[in-house]
């Protein structure tokens, strides 16, 4: 008795896969950012654990995101977010920076208050103070997702905080970038 001859299917390895095509509102869209001309409304979110230099990164992008006239937005926590306010303030306009805390002030830890005392527009959001940090995050990130156009994320593929307001602002059509540090 023969064995039956079954033809394999192992598929086709050499078949480029074809990459999702933008959608031309999409296209249109970041091309009209690109041409604005004038100051936007950054938002500025990320890991608070970054190596030095990545600090340094976005410390010196948020100095010239201000210096161009830009607002800027962002958090008030160690690593990324302390990272954007020295630079936002290393350009001397208090005008263009507002943090919001995701808790009361007496909530973030001493080397944070330290750094936003020398921050003008402060929000805090005290009435999170018996919510655990990470879901207080999550709030403060979606009202800061409201009050800008762009945002610019630093994170880790294991940033889940991060990594959802990204998800968010793109399903609120922002302009998104989003860099991995890892």
């Amino acid at each position: 008795m023969a064995i039956p001859k079954r033809e394999l299917l192992v598929g086709n390895p050499q078949q480029k896969v074809q990459a999702k095509s933008p959608s031309i509102d999409t296209v249109m869209k970041e091309l009209a950012a690109i041409q604005q001309q004038g100051p936007r409304k950054y938002c500025i979110l990320g890991t608070r654990h970054c190596s030095f230099l990545h600090q340094q990164i976005i410390e010196l992008l948020a100095y010239a995101l201000v210096l161009s006239g830009n607002h800027v937005y962002t958090s008030g926590n160690i690593g990324t977010n302390a990272a954007t306010i020295r630079g936002a303030l290393r350009a001397e306009r208090p005008d263009l920076l507002t943090v919001f805390l995701p808790q009361s002030l007496k909530k973030q830890p001493p080397e944070s208050q330290e750094l936003l005392e020398q921050v003008e527009d402060i929000i805090e959001m005290s009435e999170n103070d018996d919510l655990q940090l990470d879901a207080a995050s999550r709030l403060c990130n979606s009202l800061l997702l409201t009050k800008t156009t762009q945002l610019v994320a630093f994170a880790f593929h294991h940033s889940n905080t991060v990594i959802e307001a990204t998800a968010e602002a793109q399903s609120l059509e922002m302009i998104v970038t989003l860099l991995y540090l890892d």
